[in-house]
């Protein structure tokens, strides 16, 4: 499975650089904006994580790499998680570079609650895993350009729903609640991720071992 999961890293890593250009661009377009600045970079986060497996999915689809894989002694379910944690790596990876920003903002004198950044980059974080485990089992039942339909649909509607709580709301206070939760609310959410996350890999592994290669 390490193997597996080092090949994936070898091939997305190729497209990083279209993913950093477009860091860049957020950065740039919200650089006098530390609020938006950050639901941006929480946004990124989504998209690096959800992204990241089709473009594996598509190369194995291009190199016939399913069928090679069932000729090695690797269980299903190992294959199956190589690509969850491939999305799991690049979200982690992510998180960091999105605190390292937040924390050299805070340093370069620009006003910013960091505690909450952090906690904002976190949500956005919990919400790729979420978008995550939605997309591949769809993947791995209709295959990865259907699934860019979906990725496609998914990354709309959260774009239209941000936007309108940042055009039409006086504040930003309703989305600080739901991406900056406390107490027992932001346990009960990190619980509910792995929940859906665990049964989203299962599935995974009952759909991928139906397939016909």
């Amino acid at each position: 499975m390490n193997g597996m999961l080092k090949k994936d890293l070898m091939l997305t890593w190729k497209n990083m650089k279209s993913l950093l250009l477009a860091l860049v661009v957020f950065l740039v377009v919200s650089f006098s904006q530390t609020e938006v600045r950050v639901l941006l970079i929480g946004l990124y986060l989504c998209l690096l994580g959800v992204l990241t497996p089709i473009y594996a999915f598509s190369y194995d689809k291009l190199a016939g790499w399913d069928g090679y894989a069932r000729a090695l002694p690797v269980s299903r379910w190992k294959i199956v998680l190589a690509k969850y944690l491939l999305g799991v790596v690049f979200l982690a990876a992510a998180l960091v570079v999105g605190v390292l920003i937040a924390v050299g903002s805070k340093a370069a004198g620009v006003e910013l609650d960091l505690g909450e950044s952090v906690s904002f980059l976190a949500g956005f974080a919990a919400g790729g895993l979420l978008f995550l485990s939605a997309q591949i089992p769809v993947i791995y039942r209709f295959g990865p350009e259907k699934a860019r339909i979906f990725v496609v649909v998914g990354v709309f509607l959260v774009t239209v729903v941000l936007g309108a709580l940042l055009r039409f709301g006086e504040n930003i206070a309703f989305l600080q609640a739901v991406l900056h939760p406390s107490g027992l609310l932001a346990a009960g959410f990190a619980a509910l991720v792995i929940l859906i996350s665990v049964g989203s890999f299962f599935l995974s592994v009952r759909i991928y071992k139906k397939r016909s290669f």
